[in-house]
Protein backbone atom coordinates (compact mmCIF):
# COMPACT_ATOMS: atom_id res chain seq x y z
CA UNK A 1 0.00 0.00 0.00
CA UNK A 2 2.94 2.57 0.74
CA UNK A 3 4.52 1.51 -2.48
CA UNK A 4 1.19 2.75 -4.86
CA UNK A 5 0.65 5.97 -2.18
CA UNK A 6 4.07 7.29 -2.77
CA UNK A 7 3.49 6.48 -6.56
CA UNK A 8 0.19 8.63 -6.32
CA UNK A 9 1.61 11.51 -4.65
CA UNK A 10 4.25 11.54 -6.87
CA UNK A 11 1.82 11.48 -10.07
CA UNK A 12 -0.15 13.97 -8.73
CA UNK A 13 3.27 16.42 -8.15
CA UNK A 14 4.11 16.42 -11.42
CA UNK A 15 0.75 16.77 -12.78
CA UNK A 16 -0.21 19.42 -10.90
CA UNK A 17 3.52 20.92 -11.54
CA UNK A 18 2.22 21.07 -15.15
CA UNK A 19 -0.80 22.59 -15.08
CA UNK A 20 0.50 25.54 -12.97
CA UNK A 21 4.06 25.96 -15.21
CA UNK A 22 4.65 29.65 -16.92
CA UNK A 23 5.95 29.65 -19.97
CA UNK A 24 10.07 30.48 -19.90
CA UNK A 25 10.81 33.42 -22.60
CA UNK A 26 14.18 33.93 -24.57
CA UNK A 27 14.25 37.54 -22.80
CA UNK A 28 14.14 35.33 -18.82
CA UNK A 29 16.40 38.31 -17.19
CA UNK A 30 17.04 36.22 -14.24
CA UNK A 31 20.03 33.80 -13.75
CA UNK A 32 24.21 34.30 -12.83
CA UNK A 33 26.95 31.71 -12.32
CA UNK A 34 24.59 29.48 -10.69
CA UNK A 35 22.19 28.92 -13.51
CA UNK A 36 25.04 28.35 -16.45
CA UNK A 37 26.86 25.69 -13.80
CA UNK A 38 23.16 23.84 -13.18
CA UNK A 39 23.06 23.85 -17.22
CA UNK A 40 26.56 22.37 -18.12
CA UNK A 41 28.15 25.98 -18.14
CA UNK A 42 26.26 26.17 -21.28
CA UNK A 43 27.62 28.35 -23.96
CA UNK A 44 25.09 28.24 -26.28
CA UNK A 45 22.48 30.44 -24.00
CA UNK A 46 22.07 33.33 -23.46
CA UNK A 47 22.04 35.04 -19.55
CA UNK A 48 22.23 38.39 -17.57
CA UNK A 49 26.33 37.60 -16.95
CA UNK A 50 26.67 38.15 -20.59
CA UNK A 51 27.05 41.77 -20.09
CA UNK A 52 30.12 41.58 -18.52
CA UNK A 53 32.12 39.86 -21.78
CA UNK A 54 29.94 41.50 -24.07
CA UNK A 55 27.96 44.97 -22.37
CA UNK A 56 25.82 45.53 -25.80
CA UNK A 57 23.98 42.75 -23.68
CA UNK A 58 22.70 45.52 -21.24
CA UNK A 59 20.38 46.68 -23.68
CA UNK A 60 18.36 43.21 -23.30
CA UNK A 61 19.06 43.06 -19.09
CA UNK A 62 18.47 46.41 -18.27
CA UNK A 63 16.62 47.45 -14.83
CA UNK A 64 18.34 44.96 -13.12
CA UNK A 65 20.26 44.11 -9.87
CA UNK A 66 22.22 40.77 -9.56
CA UNK A 67 25.11 38.36 -8.24
CA UNK A 68 25.96 35.88 -6.99
CA UNK A 69 26.03 34.71 -3.18
CA UNK A 70 28.88 32.37 -4.13
CA UNK A 71 29.56 29.06 -2.07
CA UNK A 72 30.21 28.78 0.88
CA UNK A 73 33.92 28.74 2.21
CA UNK A 74 34.97 25.93 4.12
CA UNK A 75 31.78 25.50 6.86
CA UNK A 76 28.17 25.86 7.03
CA UNK A 77 26.90 29.22 8.00
CA UNK A 78 30.34 31.21 7.90
CA UNK A 79 29.68 34.55 6.36
CA UNK A 80 31.41 35.89 3.06
CA UNK A 81 31.55 33.40 0.31
CA UNK A 82 33.52 32.19 -2.79
CA UNK A 83 32.46 33.81 -6.02
CA UNK A 84 30.83 36.99 -5.41
CA UNK A 85 30.00 40.04 -7.33
CA UNK A 86 27.34 42.51 -7.55
CA UNK A 87 25.59 44.67 -10.93
CA UNK A 88 23.60 47.03 -11.70
CA UNK A 89 21.84 48.13 -14.71
CA UNK A 90 19.79 50.95 -15.62
CA UNK A 91 17.91 52.00 -18.36
CA UNK A 92 18.59 55.72 -18.64
CA UNK A 93 16.70 56.47 -21.61
CA UNK A 94 15.09 54.56 -24.63
CA UNK A 95 18.13 53.56 -26.17
CA UNK A 96 21.16 54.04 -23.74
CA UNK A 97 21.99 51.95 -20.65
CA UNK A 98 24.65 52.28 -17.78
CA UNK A 99 25.84 49.77 -15.26
CA UNK A 100 28.03 48.71 -12.52
CA UNK A 101 29.63 45.82 -11.43
CA UNK A 102 32.11 45.03 -8.13
CA UNK A 103 33.83 41.90 -8.12
CA UNK A 104 36.85 40.06 -6.60
CA UNK A 105 39.47 37.69 -7.36
CA UNK A 106 37.10 34.43 -6.88
CA UNK A 107 34.90 35.53 -9.88
CA UNK A 108 33.61 32.00 -11.29
CA UNK A 109 32.06 33.04 -14.69
CA UNK A 110 34.14 32.69 -18.00
CA UNK A 111 36.79 35.58 -18.44
CA UNK A 112 35.38 38.85 -18.81
CA UNK A 113 36.15 42.26 -17.48
CA UNK A 114 35.00 41.36 -14.11
CA UNK A 115 38.07 38.87 -13.71
CA UNK A 116 41.30 39.97 -11.94
CA UNK A 117 44.82 38.90 -12.69
CA UNK A 118 43.12 35.37 -14.25
CA UNK A 119 47.11 33.98 -15.03
CA UNK A 120 48.34 35.44 -11.89
CA UNK A 121 51.26 37.75 -12.68
CA UNK A 122 50.95 38.90 -8.64
CA UNK A 123 51.85 35.62 -7.43
CA UNK A 124 54.64 35.37 -10.82
CA UNK A 125 56.13 38.27 -9.21
CA UNK A 126 56.40 37.68 -5.74
CA UNK A 127 57.75 34.19 -6.86
CA UNK A 128 60.66 35.52 -8.69
CA UNK A 129 61.33 37.72 -6.50
CA UNK A 130 61.27 35.31 -3.49
CA UNK A 131 59.25 37.98 -1.77
CA UNK A 132 55.37 38.28 -0.68
CA UNK A 133 55.60 42.12 -0.67
CA UNK A 134 52.99 42.25 -3.93
CA UNK A 135 49.38 42.37 -2.53
CA UNK A 136 46.58 40.11 -4.99
CA UNK A 137 44.51 42.43 -6.04
CA UNK A 138 40.78 41.80 -5.06
CA UNK A 139 38.41 44.46 -5.26
CA UNK A 140 37.29 45.34 -8.84
CA UNK A 141 35.28 48.12 -10.34
CA UNK A 142 33.39 47.92 -13.60
CA UNK A 143 31.28 50.55 -15.27
CA UNK A 144 29.53 49.32 -18.64
CA UNK A 145 27.18 51.20 -21.02
CA UNK A 146 25.20 50.55 -24.39
CA UNK A 147 23.76 52.14 -27.04
CA UNK A 148 20.80 50.62 -29.34
CA UNK A 149 20.87 52.43 -33.09
CA UNK A 150 17.94 51.04 -34.41
CA UNK A 151 18.25 47.24 -33.32
CA UNK A 152 22.18 47.43 -34.01
CA UNK A 153 23.54 47.78 -30.16
CA UNK A 154 27.16 48.68 -29.28
CA UNK A 155 28.35 48.43 -25.72
CA UNK A 156 31.51 49.78 -23.67
CA UNK A 157 33.29 48.55 -20.31
CA UNK A 158 35.75 49.80 -18.03
CA UNK A 159 37.24 48.46 -15.36
CA UNK A 160 40.10 48.99 -12.86
CA UNK A 161 41.78 47.76 -9.12
CA UNK A 162 45.18 48.34 -7.95
CA UNK A 163 46.94 47.51 -4.89
CA UNK A 164 49.88 49.25 -2.82
CA UNK A 165 52.58 48.22 -0.41
CA UNK A 166 55.32 50.59 0.74
CA UNK A 167 57.83 50.27 4.30
CA UNK A 168 59.71 53.34 5.77
CA UNK A 169 61.78 52.38 8.08
CA UNK A 170 63.32 55.06 10.65
CA UNK A 171 66.65 54.08 9.41
CA UNK A 172 66.12 55.10 5.56
CA UNK A 173 65.43 53.71 2.72
CA UNK A 174 61.82 51.06 1.63
CA UNK A 175 60.20 49.58 -0.30
CA UNK A 176 57.56 49.65 -2.60
CA UNK A 177 55.39 47.36 -4.15
CA UNK A 178 52.36 48.14 -6.81
CA UNK A 179 50.14 45.39 -8.32
CA UNK A 180 46.91 46.89 -10.78
CA UNK A 181 45.03 46.09 -13.54
CA UNK A 182 42.92 48.05 -16.46
CA UNK A 183 40.37 46.40 -18.25
CA UNK A 184 38.03 47.34 -21.34
CA UNK A 185 35.89 45.81 -23.68
CA UNK A 186 33.84 46.09 -26.33
CA UNK A 187 30.54 44.37 -27.80
CA UNK A 188 28.44 44.74 -30.75
CA UNK A 189 24.78 42.92 -30.80
CA UNK A 190 22.24 42.91 -34.25
CA UNK A 191 19.76 41.78 -35.99
CA UNK A 192 20.16 41.07 -39.24
CA UNK A 193 16.97 39.96 -40.00
CA UNK A 194 13.98 38.66 -38.43
CA UNK A 195 16.02 35.14 -37.97
CA UNK A 196 19.86 36.11 -37.32
CA UNK A 197 21.30 37.86 -34.48
CA UNK A 198 25.13 37.95 -34.09
CA UNK A 199 27.26 38.45 -30.64
CA UNK A 200 30.97 39.69 -30.98
CA UNK A 201 32.82 41.12 -28.42
CA UNK A 202 36.42 41.65 -27.16
CA UNK A 203 37.54 42.04 -23.39
CA UNK A 204 41.05 43.58 -23.10
CA UNK A 205 43.29 42.79 -19.37
CA UNK A 206 46.44 44.79 -18.39
CA UNK A 207 47.95 43.60 -15.59
CA UNK A 208 50.58 44.63 -13.98
CA UNK A 209 53.37 44.91 -10.76
CA UNK A 210 56.21 46.79 -9.96
CA UNK A 211 58.76 46.46 -7.13
CA UNK A 212 61.58 48.11 -6.03
CA UNK A 213 64.28 49.07 -3.20
CA UNK A 214 66.80 51.54 -2.73
CA UNK A 215 69.56 48.65 -3.50
CA UNK A 216 68.69 47.79 -7.15
CA UNK A 217 66.94 49.18 -10.33
CA UNK A 218 63.18 48.53 -10.22
CA UNK A 219 61.51 45.36 -11.45
CA UNK A 220 58.34 45.42 -13.94
CA UNK A 221 55.97 42.47 -14.49
CA UNK A 222 53.71 43.78 -17.58
CA UNK A 223 51.11 41.30 -19.36
CA UNK A 224 48.32 42.03 -21.88
CA UNK A 225 45.46 39.34 -21.96
CA UNK A 226 42.95 39.50 -25.14
CA UNK A 227 39.59 37.70 -25.30
CA UNK A 228 37.57 37.76 -28.17
CA UNK A 229 34.10 35.97 -28.40
CA UNK A 230 31.71 35.35 -31.79
CA UNK A 231 28.14 33.87 -31.13
CA UNK A 232 25.78 33.41 -34.17
CA UNK A 233 21.82 32.65 -33.62
CA UNK A 234 19.64 31.50 -36.18
CA UNK A 235 16.35 31.09 -35.47
CA UNK A 236 15.47 27.76 -37.75
CA UNK A 237 11.89 27.99 -36.86
CA UNK A 238 9.47 28.81 -33.69
CA UNK A 239 10.92 26.04 -31.87
CA UNK A 240 15.07 25.45 -33.01
CA UNK A 241 17.72 27.83 -32.67
CA UNK A 242 21.07 26.78 -34.17
CA UNK A 243 24.15 28.57 -32.45
CA UNK A 244 27.50 28.37 -33.89
CA UNK A 245 30.32 29.91 -31.43
CA UNK A 246 34.50 30.62 -31.08
CA UNK A 247 36.28 31.53 -28.69
CA UNK A 248 40.05 33.07 -29.32
CA UNK A 249 42.47 33.97 -25.74
CA UNK A 250 45.38 35.23 -26.01
CA UNK A 251 48.31 36.50 -23.48
CA UNK A 252 51.75 37.70 -23.77
CA UNK A 253 54.34 39.95 -21.06
CA UNK A 254 57.27 40.50 -20.41
CA UNK A 255 59.24 40.77 -17.02
CA UNK A 256 62.07 43.89 -16.45
CA UNK A 257 64.13 42.24 -13.23
CA UNK A 258 66.01 44.82 -11.28
CA UNK A 259 69.16 44.09 -9.33
CA UNK A 260 72.06 45.99 -8.72
CA UNK A 261 73.56 45.56 -11.76
CA UNK A 262 71.14 46.97 -14.05
CA UNK A 263 67.54 45.55 -15.65
CA UNK A 264 67.37 41.88 -17.59
CA UNK A 265 64.41 41.26 -19.58
CA UNK A 266 62.95 38.25 -20.08
CA UNK A 267 59.42 36.92 -21.67
CA UNK A 268 56.94 35.23 -20.04
CA UNK A 269 54.69 31.89 -20.56
CA UNK A 270 52.26 32.75 -23.45
CA UNK A 271 48.99 31.44 -23.77
CA UNK A 272 46.96 30.72 -27.20
CA UNK A 273 43.82 29.14 -26.96
CA UNK A 274 40.49 28.66 -29.30
CA UNK A 275 37.67 27.28 -28.82
CA UNK A 276 34.70 26.63 -31.21
CA UNK A 277 31.30 24.48 -31.52
CA UNK A 278 27.83 24.57 -33.00
CA UNK A 279 24.65 23.67 -30.75
CA UNK A 280 20.94 24.08 -30.58
CA UNK A 281 18.25 25.45 -28.62
CA UNK A 282 14.81 24.19 -27.92
CA UNK A 283 12.22 26.13 -26.53
CA UNK A 284 8.82 25.10 -26.25
CA UNK A 285 6.02 26.41 -23.77
CA UNK A 286 7.72 25.67 -20.40
CA UNK A 287 10.84 23.95 -21.49
CA UNK A 288 14.44 24.86 -22.78
CA UNK A 289 16.98 23.04 -24.37
CA UNK A 290 20.40 23.71 -24.93
CA UNK A 291 22.97 22.05 -25.82
CA UNK A 292 25.86 20.74 -28.29
CA UNK A 293 29.76 19.96 -28.91
CA UNK A 294 32.54 21.94 -29.06
CA UNK A 295 36.44 21.78 -29.78
CA UNK A 296 39.25 23.24 -27.71
CA UNK A 297 43.13 23.83 -28.39
CA UNK A 298 45.26 25.39 -25.66
CA UNK A 299 49.02 26.29 -26.28
CA UNK A 300 51.55 26.94 -23.55
CA UNK A 301 55.02 28.35 -24.41
CA UNK A 302 57.94 29.01 -21.84
CA UNK A 303 60.56 30.55 -23.37
CA UNK A 304 63.96 29.52 -23.24
CA UNK A 305 66.59 30.20 -20.74
CA UNK A 306 69.86 30.53 -21.80
CA UNK A 307 72.50 27.61 -20.87
CA UNK A 308 69.77 25.98 -18.92
CA UNK A 309 66.41 24.89 -20.89
CA UNK A 310 65.15 25.46 -24.70
CA UNK A 311 61.55 26.66 -25.32
CA UNK A 312 59.11 24.27 -23.73
CA UNK A 313 55.43 24.17 -25.07
CA UNK A 314 52.75 22.07 -23.78
CA UNK A 315 49.47 21.47 -26.11
CA UNK A 316 46.14 20.38 -25.12
CA UNK A 317 43.73 19.20 -27.95
CA UNK A 318 40.16 18.72 -25.84
CA UNK A 319 37.48 17.15 -28.02
CA UNK A 320 34.67 16.20 -27.76
CA UNK A 321 33.86 18.67 -24.83
CA UNK A 322 30.28 17.94 -24.15
CA UNK A 323 27.65 21.06 -23.02
CA UNK A 324 24.18 19.81 -22.49
CA UNK A 325 21.31 21.97 -19.99
CA UNK A 326 17.63 22.07 -19.70
CA UNK A 327 15.39 24.06 -17.62
CA UNK A 328 11.23 23.47 -17.41
CA UNK A 329 9.34 25.66 -15.32
CA UNK A 330 7.30 23.51 -12.57
CA UNK A 331 5.26 26.01 -11.42
CA UNK A 332 5.17 30.04 -11.52
CA UNK A 333 7.49 30.32 -9.02
CA UNK A 334 9.67 27.46 -9.08
CA UNK A 335 11.67 26.31 -12.53
CA UNK A 336 13.73 23.08 -12.43
CA UNK A 337 17.38 22.81 -14.16
CA UNK A 338 19.56 19.57 -15.80
CA UNK A 339 22.66 19.76 -16.88
CA UNK A 340 25.62 17.98 -18.06
CA UNK A 341 29.63 18.73 -19.12
CA UNK A 342 32.28 16.38 -20.12
CA UNK A 343 35.73 16.81 -21.56
CA UNK A 344 38.39 14.62 -23.16
CA UNK A 345 42.02 16.24 -23.60
CA UNK A 346 45.38 14.77 -25.02
CA UNK A 347 48.14 16.80 -23.98
CA UNK A 348 51.70 16.70 -25.22
CA UNK A 349 53.61 18.29 -22.62
CA UNK A 350 57.60 18.82 -23.44
CA UNK A 351 60.11 18.77 -20.16
CA UNK A 352 63.90 19.61 -20.19
CA UNK A 353 66.13 17.19 -21.08
CA UNK A 354 69.33 19.34 -21.62
CA UNK A 355 70.03 23.07 -21.95
CA UNK A 356 69.02 22.68 -25.81
CA UNK A 357 66.61 19.43 -25.70
CA UNK A 358 63.37 18.74 -24.74
CA UNK A 359 61.60 15.59 -23.83
CA UNK A 360 57.85 15.21 -24.86
CA UNK A 361 55.07 13.11 -22.62
CA UNK A 362 51.43 12.45 -25.12
CA UNK A 363 48.36 11.88 -22.58
CA UNK A 364 44.95 11.31 -23.68
CA UNK A 365 41.76 11.06 -20.76
CA UNK A 366 38.85 12.11 -19.11
CA UNK A 367 39.62 15.61 -17.75
CA UNK A 368 38.49 15.11 -14.32
CA UNK A 369 37.79 18.31 -13.11
CA UNK A 370 35.15 18.95 -15.69
CA UNK A 371 32.27 16.12 -15.80
CA UNK A 372 29.56 14.60 -14.58
CA UNK A 373 25.52 16.03 -14.28
CA UNK A 374 24.73 19.30 -12.71
CA UNK A 375 20.95 19.93 -11.28
CA UNK A 376 19.83 23.27 -10.68
CA UNK A 377 17.00 25.29 -8.83
CA UNK A 378 15.29 28.58 -9.85
CA UNK A 379 12.70 30.82 -7.61
CA UNK A 380 10.76 33.57 -8.82
CA UNK A 381 8.40 36.12 -6.65
CA UNK A 382 7.55 39.74 -7.75
CA UNK A 383 10.54 40.47 -9.74
CA UNK A 384 12.99 38.82 -7.14
CA UNK A 385 14.58 35.92 -8.23
CA UNK A 386 17.17 33.37 -6.47
CA UNK A 387 18.70 30.91 -8.42
CA UNK A 388 21.19 27.52 -7.37
CA UNK A 389 22.94 24.24 -8.38
CA UNK A 390 21.82 22.13 -5.98
CA UNK A 391 24.60 19.15 -4.31
CA UNK A 392 23.14 16.11 -5.92
CA UNK A 393 24.63 14.18 -2.71
CA UNK A 394 21.00 15.56 -1.03
CA UNK A 395 18.93 13.47 -3.43
CA UNK A 396 20.90 10.76 -2.35
CA UNK A 397 20.28 11.51 1.53
CA UNK A 398 16.84 11.10 1.10
CA UNK A 399 15.35 10.98 4.34
CA UNK A 400 18.68 11.21 5.98
CA UNK A 401 17.93 15.08 5.06
CA UNK A 402 16.01 15.15 7.89
CA UNK A 403 18.46 14.98 10.49
CA UNK A 404 21.98 15.67 8.06
CA UNK A 405 24.02 18.96 8.05
CA UNK A 406 25.16 19.00 4.26
CA UNK A 407 24.65 22.14 2.39
CA UNK A 408 21.27 21.61 0.02
CA UNK A 409 22.99 24.41 -2.52
CA UNK A 410 26.13 24.10 -3.31
CA UNK A 411 26.27 28.05 -5.50
CA UNK A 412 23.67 30.66 -5.39
CA UNK A 413 22.44 33.58 -7.47
CA UNK A 414 20.01 36.31 -7.29
CA UNK A 415 18.61 39.16 -8.75
CA UNK A 416 15.85 41.34 -9.03
CA UNK A 417 14.24 43.30 -11.71
CA UNK A 418 12.72 46.76 -11.21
Amino acid sequence: MPKYFFSFLLFSTIFLCTLNAQVLTEKSRSGGFARLKAMGENPFISDPTDIMINPAWSSIYSNILFGDLGQTIANNFESGGIGQFLTINFNVSKNFTLGATLSRKDFQNSLSIASLDPFGLVNETNLALGTSGLVEMDNNWVIMSSYNLSGHVLGFGLSYASTSTETKPASGGGIRADASQLGLNFGYLGKFSSSIKLDVSAVLLFPGTTYETPQSSETKFSQSVISIRGRGFYKANTKFTIVPYINILKTSGSADLGDASGITTTDLTSVLSAVFGAGVVYKIENFLFAGGPSFGILEEKTPSVSGVSPELTKTTNSFPIWNFGAEWAMLDWLIGRLGYRGKTNTVSNETTASPTNSNETITTSFDPGVGGITLGIGFKFSGFSLDATVNEDIIRQGFNNLGGGGATFAYVSAGYEF
